[in-house]
């Protein structure tokens, strides 16, 4: 049994992440390589005045490798996705397994659905009502800060989600404080976000800035939905085949 979750979480993470590596190349790519124009416009243009004032800025020389732009980059970029989408697919079939098994989970695409947008809450919303998504160029507060924000409003995101979900009662007024612990504190950046010297092309950032919101929200979303429907159709199908059509955890 779970040699058949760890095989259906790689076809499922697999298909996932080409799904989402395609609507990345529609939605969020180009806005990435618009931005990212005027970002290396930023770094020639510091590169010409320190050659012009006779200084010798040796960081130039020593760039952080990237990769580059065209293939290799859709290259990584698909296993990166493939590599999270495997990730989350076998997050959620242990969830919604163990939720099956305790008979809070109808395996249904609709309930996978349900899921997939819980999942979407939690991993992108929560973050983002705090810390939207950047584009290049963008100036943000220290990333170890936001690493470690993004991680505990995720976690408590998904905990609060999880209790108004699946409790009764009074118990539920115990997921809101963890929906809004988080924003008692959230790393921020002094200043302006885009400090490029013309203004229109600070214009022109911010409206890609608003684009790229929008377009890694509607690619999230639909990552998520359908992450929760295949979890949910694979976790049926391997429910069928099991011993007298059991759960794969089994019965408790």
């Amino acid at each position: 049994m779970f040699r058949s979750l760890v095989l259906s979480a790689c076809l499922v993470g697999i298909a996932l992440g080409l799904a989402m590596t395609a609507m990345q190349s529609v939605g969020v790519t180009p806005i990435l390589l618009a931005a990212e124009q005027y970002e290396v416009s930023d770094a020639a243009a510091d590169m010409a005045h320190d050659h012009a004032s006779g200084g010798h800025d040796h960081h130039h020389d020593e760039q952080a490798w990237a990769p580059a732009d065209g293939g290799e980059r859709f290259f990584y970029t698909m296993m990166s996705n493939i590599g999270a989408g495997i990730g989350f697919a076998a997050i959620l079939l242990v969830l919604m397994n163990h939720l099956h098994a305790r008979g809070r989970l109808v395996l249904m695409p609709v309930a996978g659905l349900i899921v997939g947008a819980l999942c979407y809450l939690a991993v992108f919303v929560a973050p983002s009502l705090g810390l939207p998504p950047e584009i290049p160029g963008a100036s943000a507060a220290a990333l170890e800060s936001r690493q470690w924000w993004w991680f505990t409003t995720v976690v408590m995101a998904a905990a609060g989600l999880g209790i108004l979900s699946l409790t009764t009662g009074w118990k539920r007024l115990l997921g809101l404080p963890l929906l809004l612990v988080p924003y008692s504190w959230v790393p921020t950046h002094e200043g302006a976000m885009f400090t490029h010297p013309d203004p229109q092309v600070v214009q022109v950032l911010s409206e890609l800035h608003r684009e790229f919101i929008w377009a890694t929200g509607i690619t999230n979303l639909l990552f998520w939905l359908l992450a929760g429907l295949l979890c949910a159709i694979v976790l049926k199908h391997l429910s069928h085949q099991a011993p007298d059509h059991q759960c794969l955890a089994g019965r408790p």
